[in-house]
């Protein structure tokens, strides 16, 4: 190849290099390393770099203006065994509505 050209070629993968770089920014978050670490796991699972998924995060946030998590957490052994407890003796509230409920915390709360 003319060494001309190739230095051509080889500015302009430069140029263009140095713009993408410019281009992005760089997002620090402080996090234990535990959960960097298990988030990193399940990112290689889905097949992405963490990068990626927070990029991804964050272009939804923009692009929906929402947020939305699920935690996919069960009720404890113990909430579990408080809850049988409570549907044996009837020691529960029961709401029609969520504005009911509402109020009856509203309630509660100045109660105390």
């Amino acid at each position: 190849m003319d060494t001309k050209l190739d230095g051509v070629l080889t500015n302009s993968l430069h140029l263009h290099y140095n713009q993408e770089i410019m281009n992005n920014a760089v997002i620090q978050i402080r996090t234990d390393q535990e959960l960097k670490e298990s988030a990193q796991k399940v990112a290689e699972e889905l097949g992405f770099s963490l990068s990626s998924l927070i990029k991804a995060f964050l272009k939804n946030v923009t692009r929906t203006k929402t947020v939305a998590f699920s935690t996919g957490e069960a009720p404890s052994a113990w909430l579990l065994e408080q809850m049988q407890q409570a549907l044996k003796t009837g020691d529960y509230y029961k709401f029609a509505s969520k504005e009911q409920s509402l109020d009856f915390l509203k309630k509660q709360s100045n109660d105390r």
